[in-house]
């Protein structure tokens, strides 16, 4: 392109954009560890700041919040609290609405994120059992369509507007994200550490970045015994938002059948 007068400008690509980013978030960070001294408080702020992030790059038919997740089933517990929650705000609605968070039915929800500070290899456990609950949780999302019905069997020839339910068990999208990790001399090691985890609790992670190393890590489907994964060690929060984009984009979304919450 031409600039002032003729000159060549160049463009910036898309990788240059985002490993400039990435520069920006460590930056902040480590600002963040200087001025902050409560580690609390500094979590909050790392993950208000990538909540923000994701609410720029994301298609605004991806509500960016935070919360619990639950399903209609009583006797399925509810998810811990999460840090990160996508969900649909087109078709459905959260049940509450608080200051600080709010609480998702799971037909809602396209995935969520783990947001740490500096990631370690006992926090694998934790994050792996929070995802297992969330899948537990996706085996009861319950959606309608509406079309017409006959208004009684005996009157098949007056049709009325009438909502028809079905089942779809998909398990909201898992991401990690860390801005640095400790314990791990190599990417390999981390993937030991997590195929273990993964495995123990029976968890699918769609995408895990850490940045300050600038590693990727994408389970691979259908592959759990053990697990296997596809590994980036460059360019890890592009990697992050384009897997991200294809996971969360092949959840269907619909009304979901609030009759089962609220009756």
């Amino acid at each position: 392109s031409l600039g002032v007068e003729g000159t060549a400008v160049k463009t910036p690509g898309v990788r240059n954009y985002y490993s400039a980013l990435q520069e920006q978030f460590r930056l902040q960070s480590n600002i963040l560890s200087d001025v902050l001294p409560h580690s609390g408080e500094r979590g909050r702020n790392n993950e208000e700041r990538f909540r923000e992030f994701l609410s720029r790059v994301l298609p605004h038919r991806y509500s960016v919040g935070s919360g619990f997740v639950i399903c209609s089933e009583a006797s399925v517990s509810v998810s811990s609290q999460t840090d990160v929650v996508l969900f649909d705000e087109f078709y459905n609605a959260p049940i509450h609405r608080e200051l600080a968070s709010h609480v998702y039915p799971v037909e809602m929800v396209y995935g969520t994120v783990e947001v740490k500070r500096c990631i370690v290899k006992k926090d694998l456990d934790k994050i792996c059992r929070d995802i297992a609950k969330l899948r537990a949780l996706g085996e009861h999302r319950y959606y309608i369509k509406y079309g017409a019905i006959p208004k009684t069997p005996l009157e098949p020839d007056k049709l009325v507007v009438g909502a028809s339910e079905f089942h779809c068990k998909v398990p909201p999208r898992a991401f990690v994200f860390a801005y640095e990790q400790k314990g791990w001399k190599s990417l390999s090691g981390l993937i030991d550490s997590l195929a273990e985890s993964a495995k123990s609790h029976a968890a699918h992670i769609h995408g895990l970045a850490i940045l300050e190393s600038d590693w990727y890590v994408t389970q691979e489907a259908y592959a759990a015994n053990p697990p296997s994964y596809s590994t980036f060690n460059k360019d890890a929060l592009l990697n992050f938002v384009n897997g991200m984009l294809h996971t969360i984009g092949s959840v269907e979304m619909m009304p979901m059948s609030i009759d089962r919450y609220f009756k």
